[in-house]
């Protein structure tokens, strides 16, 4: 079968990118592994729960939902804002708005008096960059229309009235290569506060993210029917646009002819032809598995395997015997940190029973994502697969099984101290490791984010101004999109590197 080009991995990033190329016209394949696509973005039932295995909201960011509208699709999903709350021992705190943030932190403050002055210069760089991010918020959407986000920069009007917040938002990019942990200690005190605040965030993630997340929380939304909805959505809109999707198809070979690609051989043995192939998946499994060796350097190579991936997730599924409307906390979204925090640590045998989770409750979004009078509930933990002796999976399988048990078992005691009434109500619950994210993705290491985000341990570019060079690889006609093009990584780069590959592509067939 001949294509024009070949799409590697059915997450968002790898459909946007076949989505972007159908419209256009263009004969494409995106190929998927697993039965459905979605990546990180998938769902999965159980006796009538609905949980969502990846992401767990999405946000906007000025990206998303212009992206859906100029497919036509927007309206075939029905999104409802996503609240996100933080939570410290037995207490929430909404993140909605500026007055609720400053009420976290005036708890926080009261709790950490010595480390007052350090609250307010960090709230004070948070409202600075919310302020930026709000005027800037707008400027992604031309991006999928005839009016080029360049344009709307060389505008006289627009730039009279916003430049002077573009230029502080530049300025800010600089915390793009400081830690955050590092960022906060400078300012702050007291190193259980500083735990307490990085809690949510994966060891390394960089300042300037830190500093946007209440910004973010605001950005994030649900469709109704679960996270799934989305690349459903896309995988319909890419079939009716001519385009092939082909899941439970994994590509096991790329071929080339003159370091240029000619197609790629899947699992059953076919051949696929096409000039063009966007990798939207592990790149560390492109060029160790899918290319020829001595297709790339030697010394490429060398660097990649050097390079370290980003944090995996711990997670716990549970199917709870309580209606929503009596559960001890009605929100839907919690960062939570049930105790005093400490560093994190997660090769620390004691991790666990200290460690701050994200709490999910998909039917708060939508009634219908659980049996009636019954709550679904999800619980995530950054972690590695180095944790716990790496989970005894080098052991035995019984010592992985045993193992994961144990951590859940901590990890579900400290749940309780937020929803103490629920201790026995738990139906069931499913667990899923770092090992569990590797083998359903194929992300090395169990990856949520493609690399580390500590810039001495990462490998693809970290300057937001070359990121049209993101994309690129050795090889001529062979391009990266997603998690894995740029570090650090998250849905708003999924979808800016898919656009940028499928206008390359686009460009290149003419």
């Amino acid at each position: 079968m001949k294509f024009d080009c070949i799409v590697i991995g059915a997450g968002i990033a790898g459909l946007s990118c076949a989505a972007f190329l159908s419209k256009a016209g263009k004969k494409v394949a995106l190929v998927e592994r697993a039965e459905k696509p979605g990546g990180c973005s998938s769902s999965f039932e159980h006796r009538g729960y609905h949980f969502d295995s990846g992401i767990k909201a999405v946000e906007n960011a000025g990206l998303l939902f212009p992206m859906l509208e100029n497919f036509g699709i927007l309206d075939n999903l029905q999104f409802v804002k996503n609240r996100v709350y933080a939570g410290f021992e037995d207490k929430v705190f909404s993140m909605e708005s500026d007055e609720s943030l400053l009420e976290y932190f005036d708890f926080l403050g009261k709790r950490f008096p010595e480390s007052r002055s350090g609250i307010e210069d960090l709230l004070k760089e948070m409202e600075e960059l919310n302020s930026f991010m709000g005027s800037l918020s707008g400027m992604s959407g031309p991006l999928y229309g005839k009016t080029t986000f360049l344009t709307k920069l060389k505008s006289i009007p627009w730039f009279l009235k916003n430049g002077k917040k573009l230029l502080g938002f530049l300025k800010k990019l600089k915390y793009n290569n400081v830690p955050f942990r590092d960022f906060l200690r400078a300012r702050i005190l007291d190193d259980e506060l500083v735990s307490i605040i990085d809690e949510p965030f994966f060891d390394g993630t960089p300042a300037f993210f830190g500093l946007a997340y209440p910004t973010v929380f605001r950005d994030y939304f649900y469709p109704k029917g679960g996270i799934e909805r989305i690349p459903l959505e896309l995988a319909e809109f890419i079939r009716k646009s001519g385009g092939t999707v082909l899941t439970n198809t994994e590509v096991t070979k790329i071929l080339l002819e003159h370091n240029s690609p000619t197609g790629v051989v899947t699992d059953t043995g076919q051949e696929l032809k096409a000039s063009f192939i966007v990798n939207a998946a592990d790149a560390k499994r492109l060029y160790n598995s899918l290319l020829p060796e001595n297709a790339v350097d030697k010394d490429f190579i060398q660097r990649l395997n050097r390079a370290q991936v980003s944090d995996s997730v711990f997670s716990v599924f549970m199917g709870v015997d309580t209606a929503p409307e009596n559960l001890d906390q009605h929100v839907e979204h919690v960062i939570y940190v049930p105790v005093a925090a400490k560093y994190c640590d997660y090769e620390s045998p004691d991790y666990f029973k200290t460690a701050g989770m994200e709490i999910s409750i998909p039917c708060l979004r939508d009634p219908s994502l659980a049996p009636e009078g019954k709550t679904g509930i999800i619980l995530n933990l950054n972690t590695t697969q180095k944790a716990m002796n790496r989970w005894g999976n080098d052991v035995s399988i019984e010592t992985y099984e045993r193992t994961k048990e144990e951590v859940a078992d901590d990890v579900m005691a400290n749940f309780f101290r937020l929803y103490p009434s629920l201790k026995e109500k738990i139906e069931f619950r499913i667990i899923a490791t770092p090992f569990t994210m590797e083998e359903k993705t194929l992300n090395s290491g169990g990856s949520i984010t493609g690399w580390n985000y500590h810039p001495s341990e990462t490998f693809p570019l970290r300057d937001f101004m070359k990121m049209k060079k993101s994309i690129n690889t050795p090889v001529k006609n062979i391009f990266q999109v997603g998690q894995w093009s740029f570090d650090p990584a998250g849905l708003p780069v999924c979808l800016i590197t898919a656009k940028l590959a499928a206008d390359r592509v686009e460009k290149a067939l003419g």
